[in-house]
């Protein structure tokens, strides 16, 4: 009889309403399982098939749980659990077997490992009873007597021990006792037991002279098994708990079952196996860990002993060049950004030229504090606005520079457009016009700075003018020198005219970016790489990227790189500060500066300037500048690439690490080799740090705007329409200047050499004012007052061996700035 439940026992019902987030959701439906556990189904000492390992025998059970739907909830899980057999239990077993073999002969296996086939229930074979009747019958014919076979066959199965005792023979692997549960998963019935079917047909392979069977209960017709209720909950304390209670006659040795109990390999094409990614040695244990130490380069996240990841870094004292290689996308920008963030943050001095301005625009962020804000300089060439604020370089200026220093300039000018467009030696005749119209500029550049008006410096621009316009060209003759007005008078009219247009091109170019145009347009500099190098300044430069007109810029900066650096052999070597130059897309920077980033990695490593490169293939760098790098490298990483380029890499690791491991790689991973005190290390496994992991604390988009207004001061920038402006007029201002100045006496003419300088009557220089409140701006005039700095309270633009006139003579012609004039102008 049913008694009804008491009302009064029922709980209370809640009626709150359901809060909003749970409104519409679908009630969660019950899961259902498939168990089952096997076991051995005959007696242990017969073996299971030893599956080959190749193919790879798991390529079968991951098929069977390839379609498992884990956003579903389903789950296939097969748990074996191995515990050793001690040797006294393994050998009181063989004991046992082989007195049983010698007991009932007739029950051994004829053959070793497979059980005996009996006639019948009684043990009667009639086939060998009339096997031993044909043999007396013949008797001793044809020899002597024999000895009858059955008694062959018994005193061979006694004396075979491996035939009486199967796998467990002496000499056989380790021994286990074995517990094997496979549990499915899914929302329905039918679909779980699909999967556990799925799974048990899987380990078929493993059947031989012994197989694998579920466990149950046998009633004739059918069989319990674990998913009953007798079994299940049971089957679920020792598969949740680890709890290992084994069948008996359960023991195996290791080479039945070594397929299970191995990883997947790369024999096994199942497409949803993890992938190890090849053979990588581990990383070296005298790798530091980086914490932000200041005298440490972030590497990324390695493997430590005991489990887990640890952030390596390499000392930046063992630094001095490194190569970045790999496919687009798989985080070589992404490392660059984080190892320059650290070393700008660490007060070191920072070049990163940076192709379309990507990594400007996710580093600025996290370089945007006050600490920081006087020591960056930004260079973007990616935008055409005209309010657009840049900085300028004036390649062709002579502020603070010596009279002796104009060949280095001319050249290194002139070899920078050569090598942007590729003129070989059959281009002689346009590098001859190139060089003197440049030489020309130079010198004229000399005058107008020592008379007091760097603000009328000729730019690159006028190259232009000096070669298609006859009359300001003959207004600057007379202040050349001899040999090479002698050029313009007697060589250049003998050049075709199409000879002209050749060299003029350039100009062209460069004139059809309004960014660009006024990086390059403006008399006075304000962005000085040497003078970067001095101070510690964090400079991106950000050209666009594409096209001859970037060549040619980018071709000019690393040039200017070059020269710069050994221009610090006027600096004591314990006073010259670390300087790293990180260059983005190396291949495009390659093919316009013509072996000077081979000669950057051979000379200056004295003059500490260390150069950090990315490139995506090391095989389309320049022979010459592939072979300097990886023989001066500190640090040689990769990531994903084709097989080829992956040779390549692994070649210089002495094949530590094979091709195909380099090609598989995953995104933002790493195979890298760095030097540490010992030398160059093994290839190790790298993943990536991105900037947003490391970084975090240092964000500060809120003041990027203060930034910006700190790069304007710390560059002087001004806008480009104002640049552009001053540029019109500059021939017409710089041609009306240049003969209001005393000429210089010809070369060969020593009687005028020590005539005094004229006066000059010019309508726009401004008289000498030296109480204004900036100054002479020559600093060539001695007894005058330093310069006021361009930048902060820096030294200016810095040239190397930019001092005062050794005469210590101030000339006649030098004119100050007017201090009523635009200053933001005159940089």
């Amino acid at each position: 009889m049913t008694i009804a439940p008491d009302p009064t026992a029922a709980p209370p019902v809640d009626l709150a309403k359901p809060e909003a987030g749970g409104r519409g959701k679908a009630p969660t439906r019950e899961m259902h399982y498939a168990r089952a556990e096997l076991a051995l189904a005959l007696p242990d000492h017969l073996a299971l098939r030893e599956v080959p390992l190749t193919p790879d025998p798991l390529e079968a059970l991951a098929n069977a749980v390839a379609d498992v739907r884990e956003d579903l909830g389903e789950s296939a899980d097969v748990m074996l659990d191995l515990v050793p057999v001690a040797p006294n239990r393994v050998n009181s077993r063989r004991r046992r077997l082989l007195a049983q073999a010698r007991r009932n002969p007739a029950d051994g296996p004829a053959i070793p490992g497979m059980p005996q086939q009996r006639g019948n229930r009684f043990g009667f074979d009639l086939g060998a009873v009339m096997s031993e009747i044909a043999t007396e019958m013949k008797g001793n014919q044809g020899g002597g007597a024999r000895q009858r076979p059955h008694q062959q066959r018994t005193t061979h199965r006694v004396a075979d021990m491996k035939a009486a005792m199967g796998k467990l023979a002496p000499g056989a692997e380790p021994v286990f006792s074995m517990q094997l549960l496979v549990r499915t998963c899914a929302r329905d019935e039918y679909r779980a037991r699909m999967l556990l079917d799925q799974v048990l047909a899987a380990l078929e392979p493993w059947s031989g002279d012994n197989h694998l069977r579920p466990v149950g209960l046998h009633l004739g017709v059918t069989r319990v098994r674990a998913d009953h209720w007798i079994y299940r909950s049971r089957f679920d304390r020792r598969f949740e708990t680890g709890l290992f209670v084994p069948r008996r006659h359960s023991w195996v040795t290791a080479q039945e079952i070594a397929g299970l109990l191995k990883p997947p390999t790369k024999h096994n094409m199942a497409p949803n196996i993890t992938r190890s990614g090849g053979v990588v040695p581990p990383p070296p244990a005298a790798l530091p860990t980086w914490t932000g130490q200041r005298g440490l380069l972030p590497l990324g996240w390695v493997a430590k002993s005991g489990g887990g990841e640890r952030l390596a870094g390499v000392p930046l004292k063992y630094l001095l060049f490194a190569l970045f290689l790999g496919k687009s996308g798989f985080g070589k920008t992404e490392m660059s950004l984080v190892q320059a963030i650290a070393i700008a943050h660490g007060g070191f001095g920072v070049l990163f030229l940076d192709p379309h301005g990507d990594g400007w625009t996710r580093a600025r962020p996290y370089l945007a504090h006050k600490e920081l804000a006087d020591r960056i300089w930004e260079i973007d060439l990616t935008s055409p606005e005209l309010d657009k604020m840049v900085g300028s370089w004036n390649p062709l200026s002579m502020e603070r520079r010596r009279e002796s220093e104009i060949p280095d300039i001319v050249q290194y000018i002139v070899t920078g457009f050569a090598a942007a467009l590729n003129w070989s030696d059959s281009a002689g005749r346009a590098k001859t016009i190139l060089t003197r119209a440049v030489e020309s500029l130079v010198y004229l550049s000399w005058h107008v700075c020592r008379a007091g008006r760097p603000d009328l410096a000729p730019t690159v621009f006028q190259i232009r003018t000096i070669l298609t316009d006859a009359v300001w060209r003959t207004n600057v003759l007379a202040y050349l020198p001899k040999d090479i007005r002698d050029f313009w008078e007697n060589v250049f009219p003998g050049y075709s005219k199409e000879a002209i247009p050749v060299v003029t091109n350039i100009i062209e170019r460069l004139s059809s970016s309004n960014a660009i145009k006024a990086f390059l347009g403006s008399s006075r500099s304000t962005y000085d790489i040497r003078h970067a190098m001095d101070t510690g300044k964090i400079v991106f430069v950000c050209p666009a990227g594409t096209g001859d007109v970037d060549r040619i810029i980018s071709s000019l900066l690393i040039y200017d790189l070059f020269r710069a650096g050994l221009s610090r052999r006027d600096t004591p070597p314990d006073q010259r500060r670390d300087f790293y130059t990180f260059i983005d897309e190396l291949t495009s920077v390659d093919g316009a500066s013509k072996g000077t980033l081979a000669q950057i990695t051979e000379q200056l490593r004295k003059y500490n300037v260390k150069l950090l490169a990315m490139t995506q293939m090391a095989q389309r760098l320049s022979a010459t500048t592939r072979q300097g790098l990886l023989q001066n490298l500190s640090i040689l990483s990769t990531t994903a690439s084709d097989v080829d380029e992956a040779t390549l890499v692994t070649r210089r690791w002495g094949k530590k690490v094979a091709p195909d491991t380099v090609v598989q790689l995953n995104r933002y991973s790493y195979v890298m080799s760095v030097t540490l005190e010992g030398g160059s290390t093994d290839p190790f496994r790298v993943r990536g740090a991105s900037v947003e992991d490391l970084y975090g604390d240092y964000y500060r988009p809120q003041n990027e705007k203060l930034l910006a207004r700190a790069i304007d001061e710390n560059l002087q920038r001004r806008s480009v329409r104002d640049i552009l402006t001053d540029l019109r007029r500059l021939d017409s201002r710089l041609r009306r200047f240049i003969v209001t100045l005393p000429v210089p006496p010809d070369d060969d003419d020593p009687v005028g050499a020590d005539l005094p300088p004229e006066e000059p009557d010019f309508d726009e220089a401004a008289p000498p004012d030296p109480e204004g409140p900036d100054g002479p701006v020559d600093g060539t005039a001695p007894g005058a007052r330093a310069a006021k700095p361009r930048v902060h309270d820096s030294a200016g633009t810095v040239i190397s061996g930019a001092e005062p006139d050794p005469a210590g003579e101030v000339p006649d012609n030098v004119h100050p700035i007017n201090p009523h004039h635009n200053q933001s102008r005159l940089g």
